[in-house]
């Protein structure tokens, strides 16, 4: 019963993102069923190629090759329709699977896309790179090739061949049956074993490129740490696995078809001497034993053909169950169809004196500690608030709920007046800019990179986003201004001018937020100048948030909330927490001594 819930639901996920392209498929099986049908007209032709014409004795020689003759010109129209049916039902078929592919693709990347930070806290680029373009995909392609392009021809053509066999000789009929029904049960008892090892494959490929997705990214402090030796013997390990995994499959999905090759070699050598048996006693005519062989080659290359396919589904199977598992997770922060309007919200919110962001309640853990309980904390429209305070007390977990990458767990968070959950998480975002302590620079030009967001941002906009990010201040001086190409992830450029690309980024927009996480901690003192002077600019016009570990960079912020173990234990302004001599002014302390 279960076997067969799991052929359903695969048959049917195969139906469901083939959708746009069943007319193509349709298109390409008819196609593929004529063809069917004029291969197994081919070994008839034969037959009357050599009995009426070659070996027909009640006939001059003249008029035997005219006959004989007359059958090839027909053999021949026959094969090149079965060739062009081929050709235009094969173009057809890959569009289809092509579109198949494409959907999936599609689907399992926007999937993935939509999913919060909980499912990439355990889950690597490698892995989820591995699923889109990996084994998965190609033992899908694999499959859907063989069984849109090969087994309707050859249900066709064996069973048509199977008709004209009978109707030639019974008893060769039987012979034969009995060699594919051995090699069937070889081809059933085979299915498990490949189907286990192509799983095994999967999830070692899924190793394999998690780890060297974080080699790629680590190379710097591979280099640093001068570890290449013990890198590249643990690279070796996963790629040893990998290829064995991948000998043993691939030796098995062989093994499967040479013993079922075995048992039709050893059918058809039973085929000649009783074929050869009937001819001389049981009055078979050499025309009919010559299109019963062909007839035989027939229907045991399509046994070979949908075995092949069989042991081919058994690793798409594994590979589609791989993709669905990630596909049925479910994200801890679900969309809204239709959201309110941030920008009437925030301007209603602002009227009223409500708060821009406030945390009624709340409670939020990790899936291996919790980091707020209870927590209560409001910040007001056009405030510039500083959250400092020890390693994992909560600071950046609160930049992190406000753009709701995590779901909080009870209470309630509210911007703008409303919900958190009232607002769509595109428009949410949206009206939100962050600066992170690393931002991600894309591999484009540096207008790109600024541009990321709104692509569709006027020239002018950019230019005073820019001005306001003193971007300008490096980028006169590139080769190609904004128009130079930087490498991936800022390949090239300094950490300062990757902060401010970032800051210009997230300012382009005009969000009603503005948040810095720890943008300044790992700058020199002149490129953290140019970061303060910008964030000092734009906290009069925004509500900004800053999560400092310099303590330096929030002098002039209008309030500081300092966290310890998820709690806020101190609030004020910079001068009114160094008088209280408590956490702050330790902080302050212990900065100064460094």
């Amino acid at each position: 019963m279960k076997k067969d819930k799991k052929k359903s639901v695969f048959w049917k996920s195969m139906w469901e993102y083939s959708k746009g392209h069943h007319g193509k498929l349709i298109f390409a099986f008819i196609l593929c069923l004529s063809n069917g049908v004029f291969c197994a007209l081919q070994p008839t032709v034969i037959k009357h190629i050599v009995d009426d014409g070659i070996s027909n004795p009640d006939l001059t020689n003249t008029v035997r090759l005219q006959v004989a003759a007359m059958w090839a010109c027909v053999y021949a129209f026959v094969s090149y329709m079965r060739i062009f049916s081929w050709g235009i039902g094969y173009k057809s078929a890959l569009k289809a699977i092509e579109g198949f592919l494409f959907n999936v693709r599609a689907k399992f990347f926007n999937h993935i896309q939509s999913l919060c930070m909980r499912f990439y806290d355990s889950s690597s680029a490698g892995e989820l790179f591995s699923y889109i373009m990996g084994t998965p995909m190609a033992s899908l392609k694999n499959f859907l090739v063989q069984f849109a392009l090969n087994v309707p021809v050859h249900i066709v053509a064996t069973t048509m061949a199977l008709v004209t066999m009978f109707s030639y000789d019974w008893l060769l009929t039987i012979v034969m049956a009995v060699g594919i029904f051995i090699s069937v049960v070889i081809n059933v008892l085979s299915r498990p074993k490949i189907r286990r090892q192509s799983k095994e494959l999967i999830e070692s490929e899924s190793e394999a490129s998690k780890y060297i997705d974080n080699m790629i990214h680590g190379s710097g402090a591979i280099k640093m740490y001068a570890i290449e030796d013990n890198v590249y013997d643990k690279f070796s390990e996963h790629i040893g696995e990998l290829r064995n995994k991948g000998v043993k499959l691939t030796f098995s999905q062989w093994l499967s078809g040479a013993r079922a090759e075995v048992a039709q070699y050893t059918c058809t050598t039973f085929v000649y001497i009783i074929g050869a048996f009937s001819c001389i006693y049981r009055g078979l005519t050499v025309g009919e034993l010559v299109a019963f062989v062909n007839c035989m080659g027939i229907i045991t290359g399509g046994f070979t053909a949908i075995f092949n396919t069989n042991l081919l589904k058994a690793s798409a199977e594994s590979g589609l169950e791989r993709i669905m598992k990630v596909l049925d997770i479910k994200t801890t922060t679900p969309d809204k169809e239709y959201s309110r309007n941030v920008d009437v919200e925030a301007h209603s919110a602002k009227r009223k004196e409500k708060p821009c962001v406030e945390f009624r309640n709340v409670d939020f853990g990790y899936e291996d500690r919790m980091i707020f309980e209870d927590f209560n904390c409001s910040i007001n429209f056009n405030e510039s608030v500083a959250l400092v305070g020890t390693s994992g007390s909560g600071k950046s977990t609160i930049t992190k709920l406000i753009m709701r990458l995590y779901e909080i767990n009870d209470g309630e968070l509210r911007m703008y007046g409303r919900n958190i959950q009232d607002f769509t998480l595109h428009d949410l975002r949206k009206s939100i800019g962050i600066v992170p302590q690393d931002p991600y620079i894309f591999q484009g030009t540096i207008l790109e990179n600024i541009r990321m967001a709104y692509p569709e941002a006027p020239m002018q906009q950019v230019m005073e986003a820019m001005e306001i990010a003193r971007v300008h201040e490096f980028v006169n001086d590139m080769p190609k201004g904004w128009n130079t190409v930087v490498g991936d992830d800022g390949y090239g450029l300094s950490g300062g001018q990757r902060q401010r690309i970032a800051i210009a980024r997230a300012i382009l927009g005009n969000p009603q937020i503005l948040i810095f996480d720890e943008a300044t901690s790992a700058l020199d003192n002149i490129s953290e100048k140019y970061v303060q002077t910008a964030m000092e600019e734009l906290m009069a016009t925004h509500t900004v948030i800053v999560v400092a570990h310099r303590l330096s960079t929030i002098r002039n912020v209008d309030r500081i909330l300092v966290f310890d173990k998820g709690k806020v234990v101190e609030e004020g302004n910079f001068n009114e927490l160094l008088e209280k001599n408590g956490l702050f002014r330790k902080m302050y302390d212990a900065a100064q001594s460094e």
